[in-house]
C-alpha cells in the first residue's frame, strides 16, 4: 500500500466561528487520546485524553478546521486492514460529538508505512499536511473513504503548491519530534504537548494570534 488512508468529512463550521480559513494539524495518539506502546488495535481501546473533545470544539468555533495527521504503522506491518482503522476513528469521531456538538473532525489522514518504506507521508515528511491542506482548501470532490496514491516528486495529483499555500495561522499539534518536524517543514506555527496532557495543555495557546509556537529545533 503506497497510498495515505483518508476520511474526508468537512462540514460548516459553528455559526459565530469566523471565516478566517486556517487549519489546525492534531496528531492522534498522546493528543487526543491515550497512547499505548502496543498501538490501539481497536475501538475499545480508545481512552480520550482530559478536555480534548472540548478542545476540538474550541479550535472549531474559533475558526478552524481540524485535519488529523497520524501516523500508524501497524497496517503495513499487517496486524489490521484499513477497516479496522476507520472502526477507530469512526468511534473517535462519535466520542467527541457526544462530548462537544461542535468537536468534527474535517478530515483524518493516515500514514500506514514504517518508515523503512521512505515514504512522503510519514510524518516528519509533510506529505499528509499537504494533502490535509488540497482536502480542506480545494476544490474537488472526495470520497468520505478513500486511499490517495503519492508518489515520490508528485506535485499535480496531491499537492499543486499554485493552487494551495499554507495559511499564516494554520498549526501543527503534536507530543512527536516527528509531529514538530512535519509542521516546521510547512512553516507552521508548531505546539509540542505532553503525552499525557494533550491538546487541551495548549488550546489557549493556539488561539492566541501572538504566540509564534514552539522554536524550530532540528531532528536528531
Amino acid at each position: 500500500m503506497r497510498g495515505v488512508i483518508v476520511q474526508s468529512t468537512p462540514t460548516a463550521l459553528p455559526s459565530e466561528a469566523p471565516d478566517h480559513g486556517a487549519i489546525a494539524f492534531v496528531d492522534r495518539d498522546g493528543v487526543l487520546n491515550v497512547g499505548s506502546p502496543n498501538y490501539i488495535n481497536n475501538p475499545s481501546e480508545l481512552v480520550l485524553l482530559p478536555g480534548a473533545a472540548e478542545a476540538i470544539g474550541d479550535l472549531r468555533r474559533a475558526g478552524y478546521k481540524v485535519c488529523v495527521v497520524t501516523n500508524q504503522s501497524p497496517i503495513m506491518r499487517g496486524l489490521w486492514g484499513v477497516e479496522q482503522i476507520h472502526e477507530i476513528h469512526d468511534a473517535l469521531r462519535h466520542m467527541f460529538l457526544t462530548i462537544d456538538q461542535d468537536a468534527h473532525l474535517d478530515a483524518v489522514l493516515v500514514c500506514p508505512h514504517r518508515h523503512r518504506d521512505r515514504c512522503n507521508c510519514r510524518k516528519p515528511m509533510p506529505g499528509m499536511l499537504r494533502l490535509g491542506e488540497r482536502l480542506l482548501r480545494g476544490n474537488e470532490e472526495l470520497q468520505e473513504r478513500t486511499i490517495i496514491e503519492i508518489e515520490p516528486g508528485d506535485k499535480v495529483n496531491w499537492w499543486n503548491p499554485k493552487i494551495v499555500a499554507s495559511h499564516s495561522r494554520d498549526v501543527m499539534i503534536g507530543d512527536r519530534d516527528s509531529d514538530m518536524g512535519a509542521g516546521w517543514a510547512q512553516g507552521l506555527r508548531c505546539f509540542k504537548v505532553n503525552w499525557n496532557l494533550g491538546l487541551a495543555s495548549v488550546t489557549e495557546r493556539v488561539l492566541d494570534d501572538g504566540d509564534k509556537g514552539d522554536p524550530f529545533e532540528p531532528l536528531r
